[in-house]
């Protein structure tokens, strides 16, 4: 997969980039605004880590140095479909909602499922987010299908 070209570009006073580890304790902020609240510490790890794969992006947008919004998508590929791009997250701040920066996100995210020559881009919600549903929807995306998630905890082996 490419991966995305290192850019800054500025739109208004919002200026859109890839993430960098120092983006976390914003980030988590952000997080936690649609009830996901993460540790900043453990966000910054992860955000190390995701950084390094070439098939996920982590992009911002930035207003007066402080992270407003941010999306993260990652390649997905599996014997029984063709290669897609699925959003993992989404989020803008409560304050900025509305003034067309989610949708710049996913434009840029789109761009580099172009970039990585995949032909489509994914995303899940829960469907009790109607303002999400109505976000994407409004953004060309189509309903596929509906499923259940389950989970099951699982004891990491210790080395």
């Amino acid at each position: 997969m490419t991966q995305l070209e290192a850019s800054i570009t500025n739109s208004g006073d919002v200026i859109y980039r890839k993430a960098v580890v120092p983006d976390a304790p914003g980030m988590a902020r952000l997080s936690a605004q649609l009830g996901y609240p993460a540790d900043e510490n453990g966000l910054a790890e992860r955000l190390q880590y995701i950084l390094t794969l070439p098939d996920h992006v982590i992009l911002t947008a930035e207003y007066e140095g402080e992270v407003i919004g941010w999306i993260h998508a990652h390649a997905r590929c599996s014997l029984e479909s063709e290669p897609f791009a699925e959003i993992a997250g989404l989020i803008v701040d409560r304050k900025f909602r509305g003034q067309g920066i989610g949708r710049t996100l996913v434009k840029r995210c789109g761009e580099w499922t172009s970039s990585a020559a995949i032909g489509r881009l994914r995303v899940r919600m829960n469907v009790n987010r109607q303002d999400a549903v109505s976000f994407y929807e409004q953004m060309g995306f189509e309903p596929v299908k509906t499923q259940r998630v389950f989970d099951k905890s699982i004891r990491p082996r210790l080395k």
